[in-house]
């Protein structure tokens, strides 16, 4: 995410689109990146759709410019995990086609955080221009209007928390895209909800999120009934109306309906990595000790803070998130993001019990001071001393 990146303007279409692209990844989410793909589901809909976004040739913008300058370092990480096995910092060449292909899925599921589909309010539609309530919200169907969303969410967030500091930008009533970026749901990215929040406090809801979708990832917690009445006590605050995981990871999207566990093991893969960006934690150096509970497992170093994005500057907070940062941790770290994925992933073809795998999350998000406050870090502006 990058919230200083420049307004897009209206040009001849191509170039504007391409303009649109090039900004829009500017500002992509607040966690390792990950590349967006056009679907075929995607050209439909463009076919359907009223916005003038949604044609052919903005979808050619789309997926002629975002791999130019999108690093998918997410699926990296997770196609690492699932078999790749490249050498340290040669992550990215585990991103070929059929890989994706064959693991689309998952890979869905590690995007999501990032880019959740969600409905807009047909009865009261956002009013930024290229809007289409009909079609489900997501960067790839609705780019124009994703990142209106995305600007308006990051400005009304500065406001929101300078008058009320000490509680989230957004919560249940606003848009899953604002709450997931900049509200009460930054721990789908290891990331605190505001400044200030006790480390302890971020630990626990990312704890509660893995419990809910390790449930879902070994088939043991249905998909169908509302979220609130699956007995996740303190998940249901954040879910208290009528939604099912079906519609949480799946609206719009009935291609991965059938696959939900491994959607929901994607998006668990999602918030580990993201635990393990400089610009989401700072984490100690690790001890070259065993997890002491599950000590099959190599143990990570702890967690001394973690970081909410309102106040980083998004150029800086994405110098992180790059393919240099992920060689760079992959050369000096171990157990590095790629060998704790590879754990999870073991985990799940185990089938282990949350039980089991609670020993495994617990020793990778071990804290070193569970009061710390949580804080922008080093990304924010610099004062140049005038």
């Amino acid at each position: 995410m990058n919230t200083n990146a420049k307004s897009v303007r209206s040009h001849v279409a191509a170039r504007g689109l391409v303009a649109l692209c090039v900004s829009s990844i500017a500002m992509s989410a607040a966690s390792f990146q990950v590349l967006p793909k056009v679907s075929d589901v995607d050209r439909k809909v463009a076919g359907l759709g009223s916005g003038w976004i949604l044609n052919p040739l903005g979808q050619f913008a789309m997926s002629g410019a975002l791999p130019m300058i999108k690093n998918p370092v997410h699926e990296a990480i997770t196609l690492s995990a699932l078999g790749c096995n490249p050498s340290p910092g040669e992550e990215k060449d585990c991103v070929v086609l059929d890989a994706v292909k064959a693991n689309r899925i998952v890979l869905y599921g590690v995007r999501w955080p990032d880019d959740p589909p969600f409905s807009l309010d047909r009865n009261n539609p956002p009013a930024i221009s290229d809007c289409d309530a009909r079609v489900t919200m997501r960067s790839t169907a609705q780019p124009k209007c994703w990142l209106g969303l995305f600007n308006d969410a990051g400005a009304k967030a500065k406001t929101t928390l300078a008058q009320k500091p000490g509680y989230p930008a957004f919560g249940p009533g606003h848009y899953l895209l604002y709450r997931s970026h900049y509200g009460d749901l930054q721990f789908f990215h290891s990331m605190a909800a505001y400044d200030g929040e006790r480390a302890a406090d971020t630990q626990a809801r990312m704890k509660m999120w893995a419990q809910f979708l390790w449930g879902i990832a070994i088939k043991q917690v249905p998909t169908d009934r509302f979220i609130r009445d699956l007995g996740f006590d303190q998940l249901t605050p954040y879910f208290p109306g009528d939604i099912t995981a079906t519609n949480l990871f799946a609206t719009g999207i009935v291609e991965v309906r059938k696959d939900l566990d491994k959607v929901a093991l994607g998006v668990l893969l999602h918030m580990l990595q993201d635990s393990f960006s400089q610009a989401h934690t700072d984490r100690l150096p690790e001890t070259g000790g065993q997890c002491s509970q599950i000590p099959r497992f190599a143990k990570p170093g702890k967690i001394a803070q973690f970081y909410s994005y309102a106040r980083q500057v998004g150029k800086s907070h994405d110098e992180e998130d790059t393919f240099d940062a992920l060689g760079l941790q992959t050369l000096q770290t171990s157990p590095t993001v790629i060998d704790v994925s590879r754990d999870l992933v073991t985990l799940w073809n185990e089938k282990a019990s949350w039980e089991e795998t609670a020993k495994f999350f617990d020793c990778v998000v071990d804290l070193q001071n569970p009061d710390e406050p949580a804080g922008p870090g080093r990304f924010v502006e610099q004062s140049t001393g005038k």
